[in-house]
């Protein structure tokens, strides 16, 4: 008896140990001493976590390529100013040559065309007729007036945006050939651009050609007209868009063209020319639309140590725009800026100066007027 009930306090003593860990979680146990066949309640395995799903992107618009704009006209402007008799230096007989260089002080060559730099430098081409020689030489011909300037006189051109310069006048040989060829050799070490008699000359400006020619003549014969139609066609020939003519001609201090002078303005014109400036008389002429080409018979002086007081002391520098609508001449205008060969009225200082107010009203009247018989 006493070991049946030790066998039973034993049973009961390990039950309520098997309680006591079941309920402390360390085993896993399904309702202890309870009878064999007791049925047991099913536990449901643990569901799954849940996997994030990637979403679906929504298929993109179609973008349609950036059309390129179909290219515009290509349209180029040029404009190019010129003006008349420039005389770098004087006659050495009469003292005009010291008196020119008197006027600049220290040998400052920007003198000279300090009051029309603007214009030059502003514009695309310059254009002046060169009346006269660089040259040490003193060796000239015997005639009225003889003109030079040593060679350094060439800066009055650079320093003021003269590009290039017509040497068809009646004083490229005043000082014979050695004369002539210093004159070259000047103008090529400086970089200055020359045309006239047996030079043609084309210039690229912003890609347009220009070409450049140029003669002394003092009447119209065959000869003459046919020399001119031969330069423009071997211009044209060489690629030339536009082809000026720049000539010394007609009557010293006549305001109107000689019938000869229109007549070969009319034929250049007519051979293909797109303008003709003319020089020589020393004081302005008129301006001629012809086949709607402009002719400027005289441009007068301009830088010009020819004179120390000239009476008539009227200029202008005539600038002319010229425009192409992919690469073809598409239009052109005229514009007239009306000038003093010098800054005071009681001598010539040889410093050109652009006129305001009054006197600009009066010289753009005169030549107005001296346009109006055309």
């Amino acid at each position: 008896m006493f070991k049946t009930a030790l066998s039973r306090g034993i049973s009961l003593i390990i039950t309520i140990i098997l309680c006591v860990v079941c309920s402390s979680g360390l085993w896993t146990v399904s309702y202890v001493g309870l009878p064999p066949d007791t049925p047991q309640e099913s536990v449901a395995p643990p569901s799954p976590s849940p996997v994030a799903q990637t979403p679906t992107p929504e298929p993109s618009a179609t973008v349609k390529p950036t059309e390129t704009p179909a290219p515009g006209p290509e349209i180029v402007s040029i404009t190019i100013s010129a003006a008349g008799d420039c005389t770098i230096g004087g006659e050495p007989r009469y003292g005009l040559i010291a008196q020119f260089l008197s006027e600049s002080k220290n040998d400052d060559y920007s003198y000279y065309l300090r009051g029309v730099r603007h214009i030059f430098e502003a514009d695309d081409l310059t254009i002046v007729n060169l009346e006269g020689v660089f040259t040490d030489s003193n060796s000239y011909a015997e005639k009225p007036y003889v003109f030079k300037g040593a060679p350094e006189l060439v800066e009055v051109l650079t320093c003021s945006s003269v590009e290039v310069v017509t040497i068809a006048n009646n004083h490229t040989m005043d000082f014979f050939q050695r004369g002539y060829d210093d004159t070259i050799a000047t103008l090529d070490e400086a970089g200055v651009r020359y045309f006239g008699d047996e030079h043609l000359t084309i210039i690229d400006v912003k890609g347009i050609k220009v070409g450049l020619f140029g003669y002394l003549l003092w009447s119209n014969d065959q000869t003459i007209r046919d020399k001119i139609s031969s330069a423009i066609q071997s211009l044209r020939d060489d690629g030339a868009d536009i082809v000026i003519a720049y000539y010394h001609w007609g009557i010293e201090l006549a305001h109107y063209p000689s019938q000869y002078q229109r007549d070969i303005a009319r034929h250049t014109i007519d051979s293909g020319a797109d303008l003709v400036l003319g020089s020589h008389p020393h004081v302005l002429q008129g301006i001629e639309q012809y086949n709607g080409k402009n002719i400027v018979y005289s441009l007068g002086n301009f830088c010009f140590g020819g004179h120390y007081d000239p009476k008539d002391k009227d200029s202008m520098i005539f600038q002319q725009t010229f425009e192409f609508t992919d690469g073809v001449l598409s239009w052109s205008g005229s514009n007239i800026i009306p000038c003093s060969i010098s800054s005071v009225k009681t001598r010539n200082d040889f410093q050109p100066t652009v006129l305001t107010g009054d006197e600009a009203e009066r010289v753009l009247e005169r030549i107005a007027e001296l346009s109006a018989r055309f």
